[in-house]
């Protein structure tokens, strides 16, 4: 018999396929893709609230500073719950290697410091408040979309090659471009932070996607 976590997972797992088949991972799969297009649009949408706001020169921690930033921690909200739902989809479905599991990790990680970061409106700027840990976070999520990225359809026990490949160059192209992000003249500082923000989604949109549509 199967003890221990890996026992409890697999016997959750087949109580969940004997009693209603693959949907509750298509729900898992499709409210994180959900997310991913929330996130997205709840920046599109400040773009028009926030008067003379240039999503090509000004970062989305500037939204999030001012006003309609509830808008913007909305949609960061939705996106990390959607992290949540497609890390317990890999829990329960995921392979048990120990890559799996860094890839769970990694996704699980990614959720807390993404809410860090946009809840914790501590950036230097001389307010009052608690210490400034926001470079930090910056500094954990370039590894952690790296991991997530590189790992993240493995975790998801994708079949397809293609898709794992893609997935891995893309890792690789943000390990190179993402420290680029201080260099880049201020006039493009939005467009290229909105760049990495995009493969950080796709990352996880991707490994949704995975859990979403694979069946055994």
């Amino acid at each position: 018999m199967n003890s221990g976590p890996q026992g409890a997972r697999g016997s959750i797992d087949a109580i969940l396929r004997r009693r209603w088949g693959w949907m509750p991972y298509r729900l898992l799969g499709g409210a994180t893709i959900v997310s991913c297009v929330f996130v997205l649009l709840c920046d599109v949408v400040m773009w028009f609230l926030v008067e003379g706001y240039n999503p090509l020169a000004q970062t989305i921690s500037e939204l999030a500073a001012g006003p309609y930033h509830q808008l913007q921690d909305t949609g960061i909200v939705v996106f990390v719950t959607g992290i949540l739902a497609l890390t317990i989809g890999l829990i329960l479905r995921g392979k048990g290697s120990t890559i799996g599991w860094i890839a769970r990790i990694a996704f699980l990680l990614l959720a807390v410091d993404v809410a860090t970061i946009a809840l914790w409106n501590e950036y230097g700027d001389g307010d009052a408040g608690g210490p400034v840990i926001h470079k930090y976070l910056v500094m954990t999520l370039y590894v952690l979309v790296g991991l997530c990225l590189w790992l993240g359809t493995a975790a998801a026990h994708a079949s397809e090659r293609p898709m794992e490949t893609a997935s891995r160059l893309t890792a690789i192209t943000w390990m190179i471009i993402a420290p680029f992000f201080y260099l880049i003249p201020e006039g493009f500082n939005g467009a290229y932070e909105r760049l990495l923000a995009l493969i950080m989604i796709a990352a996880v949109a991707t490994a949704a996607w995975v859990l979403y549509r694979r069946q055994e």
